[in-house]
Order: C-alpha cells, then sequence, then structure tokens
C-alpha cells in the first residue's frame, strides 16, 4: 500500500508542476499580446477561463 501513495503523491507533485508551466507559458504569450486569449487556451491546454484570469492577474 505504501508504494500506491508514493506513486499517487508523486503523481500529484508532477500535475502541479505541469499546470504551474502551462500557466507561466499563457503568462509569456500574453505579455507577447501577440495571440488571442483563445489561441493561448488552445497552445497551452488550459481553459479559456483560466487564460483570461491570468490575464487580468497582468500589469502593464
Amino acid at each position: 500500500m505504501g508504494g500506491a501513495l508514493i506513486e499517487t503523491e508523486a503523481r500529484t507533485i508532477l500535475n502541479q508542476g505541469i499546470r504551474e508551466t502551462k500557466k507561466q507559458t499563457a503568462l509569456k504569450l500574453l505579455k507577447r499580446g501577440k495571440q488571442t486569449v483563445e489561441e493561448i487556451a488552445e497552445d497551452t491546454g488550459l481553459s479559456v477561463a483560466e487564460v483570461e484570469r491570468l490575464a487580468g492577474l497582468q500589469t502593464v
């Protein structure tokens, strides 16, 4: 059972890292300003709502 628990925790950590990388990529693309929110969502695998939320966090 301990091995399964460790694997689950490792998977959770991996997924968190992947999600954070997607967010950082979306922020970089938003900063460039050359793509629409929809295009960024498609390219990163994030939802349009998530990219819009990230866009709202940006300061110029």
